[in-house]
């Protein structure tokens, strides 16, 4: 990186903090679930921020936001792309995606700066906000990166449907994100920044980690129907109660993960009771049910007994089970060569990065095996996340975003295909 360039002090604090007033939250949260009104104003904002300091700003068919920084005239080179989203959960914290993406727009920004003033490029760079990572309004979640990689169709996506029915077509059209640009290439390389979500780099004192691996996933939609009855006079035998269904379904998921903690995440992240009344025992549960493993073998193993398990409930408990949707995430490696490079790039700059796993899913695991990809932690203070008390200092956004720019400089100015980080 040549000298004179480096990541403005806070100026990536201070986009996340300007970013928090869409869908903001009295606790200094946010809510701005996927395609709904406060996505696009945030939307709206990153194109003209992206727009302001040079990058022409196109929109594909699922909504994925790309800024391209040109940086060549020559497009023979695929190439680099940094992103990450900013679509929330309901009740959020303001740090979650938003720092990947803001990350991203300052290293875009210095690029173009510096290729003003001289610098010599070969790659163009990219900035991109992915479609409903979170998954919290339409399942399953990755769903734009999933599209742009190629493991999900752009109908599929658009067909996908929330709580209330509308597809994500519909309420990307309402705020104006139906694209209709072309997709852009496939880069050469992939970066995403992402607040660790955990605790380990605070622990140890480091400001970088880098992610060799993640844990797989399965998801399962489930539906129990039962009978809606009188709460009061029913006689207890006689009841065919959905939410006594769904109970013992949580219950016997956090069984599970406490016999094998070290190996075995479980959870049942969203439910929704019809009717949710006092007095009335409820005839239908919708629950979303998660395992997560970094062992493939041992999570369609547990995914098995826990599938079996459902039925048992059902049986016993005398409800119907509809199984809705499934979704199966496998445990994947990061490039090696990719995380060895961030790693002698971070070494560059005097940082000391640790190696480690993400049991989260994130836009950038879409990716793998589509292109080379890395995936770079910044410590979470208290290890708070999906919680409207997150938090990162601006100090671990600026050691993060400079090691992307770092990155981000060496991967532009090479013409080499198989890392060429001389």
């Amino acid at each position: 990186m040549p000298k004179g360039f480096s990541v403005r002090p806070s100026r990536v604090g201070d986009l996340v903090r300007e970013f928090a007033q869409f869908g903001s939250l009295p606790a200094g949260g946010v809510s701005r679930l996927c395609a709904s009104p406060t996505d696009g104003e945030a939307r709206d904002r990153l194109t003209k921020l992206l727009q302001d300091v040079g990058a022409e700003v196109t929109v594909d068919a699922v909504g994925n936001q790309f800024g391209l920084f040109r940086l060549t005239d020559d497009d023979t080179l695929a190439p680099v792309m940094i992103g990450s989203h900013l679509d929330s959960q309901p009740r959020a914290g303001k740090i979650d995606g938003t720092l990947g993406v803001m990350a991203a727009v300052e290293v875009g920004q210095l690029l173009h700066a510096a290729k003003q003033q001289g610098h010599g490029f070969q790659r163009n760079f990219y900035v991109v906000n992915w479609t409903n990572e979170e998954g919290a309004r339409f399942r399953p979640s990755l769903l734009g990166s999933g599209v742009f990689a190629g493991h999900l169709t752009e109908a599929f996506a658009l067909a996908c449907r929330d709580d209330d029915g509308v597809t994500l077509e519909d309420a990307l059209l309402a705020i104006g994100y139906r694209g209709t640009d072309p997709r852009p290439p496939i880069p050469d390389f992939y970066m995403e920044l992402h607040a660790e979500q955990g605790s380990r780099l605070e622990g140890a004192g480091l400001q970088i980690g880098l992610v060799t691996r993640n844990w797989g996933a399965a998801k399962l939609d489930l539906v129990f129907e039962g009978e809606q009855a009188h709460t009061g006079p029913t006689p207890m035998s006689k009841r065919r109660d959905a939410l006594l269904a769904a109970s013992r379904v949580i219950d016997g998921l956090r069984q599970l993960a406490d016999a094998n903690p070290d190996r075995l995440h479980t959870s049942v992240g969203r439910i929704v009771v019809s009717p949710n009344s006092s007095n009335v025992v409820p005839d239908r549960v919708e629950l979303t049910a998660e395992i997560r493993s970094p062992d493939d073998t041992f999570l369609i193993e547990i995914e098995k007994l826990a599938q079996a398990q459902f039925d048992a409930v059902a049986q016993a408990t005398g409800v119907t089970l509809h199984r809705q949707n499934r979704s199966l995430r496998l445990a994947r490696t990061m490039p090696e060569t990719m995380v060895d490079f961030l790693e002698g790039c971070s070494t560059s700059l005097g940082q000391q990065p640790m190696r480690l796993d993400t049991v989260a899913g994130h836009d950038a695991l879409s990716l793998i095996g589509i292109c080379p990809t890395a995936l770079v932690f910044v410590p979470s203070i208290g290890g708070i996340s999906h919680n409207e008390a997150e938090a990162t200092d601006d100090a671990d956004m600026d050691a993060g975003t400079s090691l992307l720019l770092e990155a981000a400089f060496r991967l532009c100015g090479s013409s080499h295909t198989t890392w060429g980080m001389t």
